[in-house]
């Protein structure tokens, strides 16, 4: 029988009407061959056509019906019922077959995209590509760090569970507050119970109040992250996506709604280009005033990109920063729309969807693939630019790069290190390492720090606890054997590190003071400004002790507390 047409009324069905008995048996035996046609299908095309050709306004079995009118009164109610239980068996049997089939078709596309992971490691397609979404995050990030922001994304300082309060009322929403519906949040506890309330965040705006609690003004952050929300999802929403947001805190009068409008322009310009056209229009945020949303001329039409506004007065007294002294600026983005953008992706689900002949569309940076994309270039021609020379040249020259230290700039000097006075108040072993102390140590902060010493060869426990000594108290915290280590103890050393001996501030100075080279009284860099310029290698070199056992920097003597700092004996050796 021919699939794709059949027939299953016989031409001497029509006007049979007193012949009822020898209907029945023959369209009982033609709904048995559309099921054995249906049986023997192979794909879901094929199975859909069938279901037309058979069930479909002018299919065979509906046509069936039409018959009726051609019956006498009482044979139409068993003709009826006959061709109902013909129709029935054959729906059963085209979604049976319907999912028979389907299970086969998934089958055979998994087999042909199933990856042997016992396979060795060994890339045979060339080499991997970053997501777009991390170099649309890193390049932001970049952006401000280059006007002096400090990124925040360590779990502990952007965490992803959050409490009501920092998610809602330190944002300027108490639990009335008609901004929250438009918020749809997952809860991870019964939000009208007595006990606090715990949720996955909605937004970064929580590690604003998180870092207005912790941090003294003035101060600025970039703070990258990941944020949930209820929300169907389809080709422009998601239950998660991807958020950054500045926050900028300085002395009342210093930031104005200019500097944040010259901010955002600048940070929009470097991200889409110096002729990009932007626009400002008013708008309503609960946590700033006045609020404003940010859009772009991009490619024939205004899009919507950020939203903006001074941080309201009520925001920053609720987290300890007093508004009549201080005040500042917040702005904040969803990454999936910049990339969307930037890379003419029209579905946000193929962020999410792990497949690499996705990411294979991309460049292998960053760099490689801002501007190209706007420029309408493909990634082929960005490598193609970019690809000169054979591939020996190319890993000479990057071996090369990545081996000569930075050079020190004249912007680069000591005032960009900060170094305090500490006292060490408590000493243990390190679990997991046989070489290094963990410190405690009081430099006059809210809290004592801990950190992490290799000097377990050269002091006891007892030798360090109440000695005073300098930390190197602005680099960025490491976790070091699994444990946070916020600074550097300061040492003096002979090349062959056989002797490390402690650096000695003066008896008289005071826990958290400052060290000073005098001729040096630029503002000190942040930990992150420090790993992105490589400042310890530019910097740290200079740093010695002289022919009277005191530590200078380019002859320049540290001083603190009235004194000057000595290297614990050593002299005309390094110090770090």
């Amino acid at each position: 029988m021919n699939q794709g047409s059949i027939s299953l009324i016989p031409k001497t069905y029509h006007r049979l009407s007193p012949l009822q008995s020898s209907i029945k048996p023959q369209i009982e035996t033609t709904g048995e061959e559309a099921i054995a046609s249906i049986a023997s299908a192979t794909s879901s095309s094929e199975i859909e056509s069938l279901r037309v050709s058979l069930l479909g306004k002018k299919g065979s079995i509906t046509g069936m019906m039409s018959l009726m009118r051609d019956l006498q009164n009482e044979e139409k109610k068993e003709f009826g019922r006959t061709v109902n239980e013909v129709k029935g068996n054959i729906e059963k049997a085209l979604e049976a077959r319907k999912e028979e089939v389907e299970r086969e078709e998934l089958m055979v596309k998994m087999e042909s995209e199933r990856i042997d992971v016992t396979t060795p490691g060994i890339m045979s397609q060339g080499v991997g590509r970053r997501h777009p979404l991390s170099m649309t995050m890193e390049r932001a990030t970049e952006i401000f760090m280059s006007l002096g922001y400090d990124t925040v994304t360590e779990c502990e300082e952007s965490p992803e569970i959050e409490s009501d309060y920092y998610c809602f009322e330190a944002l300027n929403c108490p639990p009335d507050h008609p901004a929250r519906d438009m918020q749809d949040s997952f809860y991870l506890n019964d939000p009208d119970g007595p006990e606090e309330t715990y949720m996955l965040r909605t937004h970064t705006s929580a590690v604003q109040i998180h870092q207005m609690e912790k941090r003294k003004p003035p101060f600025r952050i970039v703070a990258p992250g990941r944020v949930y929300r209820k929300d169907d999802i389809d080709a422009t929403h998601s239950l998660i996506f991807h958020q950054v947001e500045i926050l900028a805190i300085e002395e009342r009068g210093v930031l104005t709604l200019g500097d944040l409008k010259g901010t955002v322009e600048y940070f929009l310009k470097q991200m889409f280009g110096p002729e990009i056209k932007v626009r400002f229009r008013g708008s309503y945020f609960p946590f700033t005033e006045p609020s404003m949303e940010v859009d772009v001329w991009f490619r024939g039409k205004w899009l919507e990109v950020l939203g903006c506004g001074m941080v309201d007065p009520r925001v920053l007294e609720k987290a300890g920063i007093d508004p009549e002294k201080y005040s500042g600026f917040a702005a904040g983005f969803g990454a999936e729309r910049f990339a969307m953008v930037t890379y003419g992706i029209t579905d946000i689900r193929e962020f999410y969807n792990g497949d690499l002949r996705f990411l294979d569309q991309f460049p292998h940076f960053k760099d490689q693939g801002m501007k190209a994309f706007l420029e309408g270039r493909g990634t082929s021609d960005v490598e193609a630019e970019e690809g000169g020379g054979d591939k020996e040249e190319k890993v000479e020259k990057k071996e090369k790069k990545k081996a000569d230290p930075p050079a020190a700039g004249a912007e680069l000097d000591i005032s960009k290190l900060e170094f305090k006075v500490g006292t060490i108040t408590k000493v243990w072993e390190h679990p997991d390492s046989d070489k290094l102390w963990c410190e405690e140590i009081d430099c006059g902060e809210e809290s004592p720090r801990t950190i992490c010493s290799g000097l377990r060869a050269h002091y006891s426990a007892s030798d360090l606890e109440g000695k005073k000594v300098v930390v190197f108290s602005n680099l960025k915290k490491r976790k070091l054997g699994g444990i946070p280590s916020d600074g550097m103890v300061l040492c003096s050393f002979t090349d062959d590190d056989s002797k490390v001996v402690l650096i000695e501030p003066p008896s008289d100075a005071e826990n958290g003071e400052v060290c000073k080279f005098e001729g040096y009284e630029g503002e000190p860099a942040t930990g992150n400004q420090i790993d992105k310029k490589k400042m310890v290698q530019a910097i740290m070199p200079d740093l010695k002790t002289d022919g009277d056992g005191n530590v200078v920097w380019k002859g320049v003597e540290m001083k603190v507390g009235g004194g000057t700092v000595g290297g614990g004996g050593l002299k005309d050796v390094q110090v770090g």
